[in-house]
């Protein structure tokens, strides 16, 4: 998917950060290449790529997007349940990966939040919007 897939965490509907350490240790096993100037990482899976902008401070709220296959899907999915992020874009309701999360999104954001636990899970939100 093309379109630009933005991976935030809030709190009391406020944007807050996550521990960056503990998120590139997750992404790292998957960094194809890099690109500082433009805080990028390409990413490599079995089944396909992600570029990935926030690289640097990742807890701080990050992009994804080019990203093909579904093992991309299941990392942000991963990243999205450890840090307790949102994933928006555009035209489909927020992603949340547990219940909880829901109370911490901007009045009315939560209204429409979908609970996602897999990489599947996503590519079905995002089929359904």
């Amino acid at each position: 998917m093309s379109f630009d897939v933005f991976v935030q965490r809030m709190v009391q509907g406020e944007l807050a950060t996550a521990d960056s350490d503990v998120l590139r240790e997750l992404i790292a096993p998957h960094v194809a290449s890099t690109d500082p100037a433009s805080d990028l990482a390409q990413l490599r899976f079995d089944d396909g790529t992600a570029d990935l902008y926030g690289f640097g401070e990742p807890g701080a709220g990050f992009m994804v997007n080019h990203v093909t296959g579904r093992q991309a899907w299941d990392l942000v999915a991963a990243i999205a349940a450890r840090a307790d992020m949102t994933l928006m874009a555009p035209g489909v309701p927020p992603l949340i990966a547990s219940e909880s999360t829901r109370a911490h999104l901007p009045d009315g954001l939560g209204d429409d939040a979908v609970v996602v636990t897999s990489g599947a899970d996503i590519i079905r939100a995002f089929s359904d919007a």
